[in-house]
């Protein structure tokens, strides 16, 4: 992708220094120039961390963030052109696909608690779980998950389709005074990255409750961490995730209790990423970083996993494909990509999840 023109395109952020950055109310930059947030205790740090969690839905704050008017333009220019060459469209598609790609990668709720891997042509879907007489759960589609009682540690799950459909009405390009290019990153996101968090949610949803015990609570506090995190610590396994929504975040802010307890990140990138900090040997992660269409989370839910080597799988074959539409012929003036993975899905192990959750 080094040498498609529409890569830099895609890719391109404005360019902000980190003594420019700074949260809505606040004179001072949100971090300095090593990137670690600017607190001057621990107290103050996680105030930080929490002003920067809600900043996100801060319009101020996420303008700051986006793309200057020339980077804008310059999409828009690349995307009329585009459109009226079938040779720039594929380049443009497949700059956009790419993208799409990387930010899976790099952000998937999924991809960070399964182990990844990326298949080549021909080669066999093999998966070596480390346990067996434990059930699993095996993505059957984009939505479905059918559990598996594993008697053999060498598994080949099933391959399925996760698909985007990308499409640009005319009107829509005609009329548009944004940044167009960018909203159908973020569809194409939401399609393929977020379908696949959800994905894990609906399999881990299934699985924490096989032989773990939902808990139930009104107030998070350290005990009832503890207690979920003894769910899955309890059958020998260890245990290094913890995902919260972010009301459970207001909690752990709230109460003095956790204070012994929780050390919260110094860099702003890793909150940006949901990262908050570690407590009990385990790092505390959130969705609540991302826009609203691409959370997963409900409010109160609380999950606890072991390391993806123990947790489960997500397989790719191969990079992701893009393939152009032109939807002319059908009498339609709309022109898009189709964005395609053959994805294998599957949390291996039930114990390896628990699940708590606020009445």
């Amino acid at each position: 992708m080094t040498d498609n023109p529409y890569r830099a395109v895609m890719t391109a952020t404005n360019k902000i220094t980190n003594t420019d950055l700074k949260l809505p109310g606040q004179d001072n930059p949100v971090m300095d120039k090593t990137g670690e947030i600017n607190a001057q205790s621990t107290k103050d740090l996680t105030n930080q961390i929490t002003a920067i969690l809600q900043a996100n839905s801060s319009a101020e704050f996420l303008q700051a963030q986006a793309p200057s008017p020339e980077v804008i333009e310059a999409r828009k220019t690349a995307l009329a052109e585009a459109m009226e060459d079938a040779s720039a469209f594929q380049l443009l598609g497949a700059a956009l696909a790419s993208d799409i790609q990387d930010t899976t990668s790099r952000e998937g709720i999924c991809r960070r608690y399964l182990q990844y891997s990326e298949l080549g042509q021909g080669e066999s879907n093999m998966v070596r779980l480390r346990e067996h007489n434990v059930t699993a759960y095996m993505a059957t589609s984009t939505t479905e998950v059918t559990p598996v009682y594993i008697r053999n540690k060498v598994q080949y799950p099933q391959e399925f389709n996760n698909t985007a459909n990308i499409l640009i009405d005319l009107k829509e390009l005609a009329q548009s005074t944004g940044d167009l290019l960018e909203e159908k990153y973020e569809e194409g996101l939401e399609a393929i990255m977020v379908q696949e968090d959800r994905l894990w949610k609906t399999a881990a949803d299934a699985a924490a409750v096989v032989r773990n015990t939902l808990q139930v609570f009104t107030s998070f506090t350290p005990q009832i961490m503890s207690r979920i995190k003894s769910q899955v610590a309890r059958w020998g396994l260890p245990v290094s995730s913890c995902l919260i929504s972010y009301d459970i975040w207001d909690d752990i802010i709230g109460n003095s209790d956790f204070s012994a307890f929780f050390d919260p990140v110094t860099k702003y990138e890793l909150v940006r990423d949901g990262i908050l900090g570690n407590m009990i040997g385990v790092t505390i992660q959130t969705d609540s970083h991302r826009q609203k269409n691409f959370r997963i989370l409900n409010d109160g839910e609380v999950y606890i996993v072991a390391p993806p080597l123990n947790h489960g799988v997500i397989k790719t074959r191969g990079p992701m494909l893009m393939e152009p539409i032109n939807q002319f012929s059908n009498k339609t003036a709309q022109k898009g990509w189709f964005i395609h993975e053959l994805v294998t899905l599957m949390v291996g192990n039930s114990l390896s999840v628990a699940k708590g959750q606020r009445i």
